[in-house]
C-alpha cells in the first residue's frame, strides 16, 4: 500500500464536503451550522497547530514554525522542495503568513505560500525570493510536475527579513501584497487562473531554511489587498450526541465498562455519534481527529480505548484499538464481520492507562492511516465499510473522550 506524501482532494469532493478542521481555528464553532470552508489561525505559540510538516524537518522553536532540515533542490527547478501544509480551503480563498528565509551567503534565499494543493505535482503557489529567474519569484502552477510560472514577480525579498505576505484568490484571480505597501495599493502581481480552485493551502521553499512566526487562512471576503479576509470566520464541527450501544456511558465518559475479558476481539463498550458527517463519508475521501483519548489506569496491563468508524451495526465496523499490552485481540487496526473480528495492522506500539492521546485517522479509498500524537503508526487496507458511522469504545476498561474535540473532514 503506498501512502501518498500528503491527501489528494479532488475539486467535484472537496466542492461538496462539509470541512472541519482541528486547532486552534475553532473560535466561533458551535455545534451545527452552514457548511463552511475551515479557517486557521496559527501563531505557533507551543506547537504547530493544524500545519501537517511534510519535507524540510519542520518544528517549533522560539514561537517560530521552521525547516531545520531544509532539502535544496538546485537551480533549474520549479517547484518546493520543503512543504508544510493545514486543510482545503473551499473556493475564495485569503492567506496572511508572517514569514522569513534564512539568510544565506547566496542571492537565491527564497519562501512560498502555496494554495490549491492536490497532491505533489499538483498545486499552486507564491515563490518570494532575493532573486528572479524563469524558475522562481512569481505566481506558479505545478501540473502533473511539471511547473509553469504564470505570473512574474520583479519585487525583491531579502534573506533574514521577515515580511507580511498576503496571497488572496477571489473569482479567478490571484493577488500579492506585503505590509511595506500602502492600503490601496495595487498588488505586487496578478493572475487569472482556472486552475485547482479548491485544495490545502501552506508555507514552503525551493531551497532554503524557512522560519513561519504566523500563519492565518479563510475565505476571502473580496479583492484588493490585506485584511479583505476572516481568517476566523468560523468552522462547523460536527459531533452530535452519542448513543449508548453497550456499557455505561456518562456523555463520552466510559464510566461503568462491561468486561469481556482476554481472548476476544470486539468491543464490549460502544457509544456511536448519532449526527454529523458520517466517517467514513461514501467513497470520498475523509478524516477523523480523536484529541484526548484517555484509557483509565487499572491494576491490569491491559487498559485499552477505541475509535469506533464505518459503524453499520453491533457486529459490523472498523475500529482503532490502543491499549498497554499487545496480542492478536487488541492494539491494532481491526474489522468485526458479523460478529467476527480480524486484525488487519498490528500496532506494536503500547500506550499507558491514565495517559491522554490524540488520534487521527485517514481513510483514501480502501487505505487507511492512523496516527498518533501527529506521527504515523499503522496502515491497513480494506474494502469494508466505506460509509458508517463512528464513535467510542473499549474491549474491557474505563475510557473517557473529548467531545469538543472531535472533527470529520469532510
Amino acid at each position: 500500500m503506498h501512502r501518498p506524501i500528503s491527501h489528494p482532494i479532488t475539486a467535484p469532493r472537496a466542492a461538496a464536503a462539509a470541512a472541519v478542521l482541528l486547532g486552534s481555528v475553532l473560535a466561533g464553532a458551535g455545534t451545527g451550522g452552514a457548511q463552511q470552508s475551515p479557517s486557521v489561525n496559527e501563531d505557533f505559540d507551543a506547537s504547530p497547530g493544524v500545519m501537517e510538516p511534510g519535507p524540510g524537518g519542520w518544528e517549533v522553536s522560539g514561537h517560530r514554525y521552521g525547516t531545520h532540515d531544509p532539502v535544496r533542490s538546485g537551480a533549474g527547478t520549479i517547484g518546493n522542495s520543503n512543504l508544510s501544509l493545514a486543510a482545503p480551503v473551499f473556493g475564495d480563498v485569503g492567506i496572511e503568513a508572517r514569514i522569513e528565509a534564512e539568510e544565506t551567503q547566496g542571492p537565491w534565499d527564497d519562501f512560498s505560500v502555496v494554495l490549491g494543493y492536490q497532491d505533489p505535482q499538483n498545486y499552486l503557489y507564491v515563490s518570494f525570493n532575493e532573486s528572479n529567474d524563469a524558475t522562481t519569484s512569481g505566481i506558479f502552477a505545478v501540473v502533473d510536475g511539471v511547473g509553469t510560472e504564470l505570473a512574474d514577480l520583479t519585487t525583491p525579498f531579502e534573506g533574514g527579513t521577515s515580511y507580511t505576505v498576503t496571497v488572496t484568490r477571489f473569482q479567478g484571480t490571484i493577488e500579492v501584497y506585503t505590509d511595506y505597501q500602502s492600503s490601496g495599493d495595487a498588488p505586487l502581481v496578478s493572475v487569472d487562473t482556472d486552475l485547482f480552485p479548491t485544495g490545502r493551502v501552506g508555507v514552503g521553499s525551493r531551497n532554503n531554511a524557512v522560519f513561519v512566526d504566523s500563519f492565518a487562512a479563510g475565505e476571502a471576503a473580496g479583492p484588493g489587498g490585506p485584511a479583505t479576509f476572516v481568517p476566523e470566520q468560523g468552522t462547523w464541527w460536527n459531533m452530535g450526541p452519542l448513543e449508548p450501544i453497550a456499557g455505561g456511558w456518562t456523555g463520552s465518559v466510559l464510566d461503568d465498562p462491561i468486561t469481556t475479558g482476554a481472548g476476544s476481539i470486539g468491543n464490549s463498550n460502544l457509544a456511536i455519534g448519532e449526527m454529523g458527517s458520517p466517517f467514513p463519508y461514501w467513497d470520498t475521501d475523509s478524516q477523523i481527529y480523536v484529541n484526548d483519548v484517555s484509557p483509565a489506569a487499572t491494576a491490569s496491563a491491559w487498559d485499552d480505548a477505541s475509535v469506533v468508524f464505518g459503524y453499520q451495526d453491533p457486529d459490523n465496523y472498523l475500529f482503532l484499538s490502543l491499549n498497554e499490552s499487545n496480542d492478536p485481540y487488541t492494539s491494532g487496526i481491526f474489522s468485526v464481520v458479523d460478529g467476527v473480528g480480524t486484525e488487519l495492522a498490528d500496532l506494536d506500539l503500547p500506550i499507558r492507562g491514565g495517559g491522554t492521546y490524540d488520534v487521527r485517522i485517514d481513510r483514501w479509498g480502501d487505505d487507511i492511516w492512523f496516527y498518533l500524537n501527529g506521527q504515523l503508526i499503522a496502515e491497513a487496507e480494506t474494502d469494508l465499510f466505506q460509509h458508517g458511522r463512528w464513535g467510542f469504545g473499549s474491549r474491557n476498561n474505563a475510557a473517557s473522550f473529548d467531545p469538543d474535540h472531535i472533527i470529520v473532514w469532510p
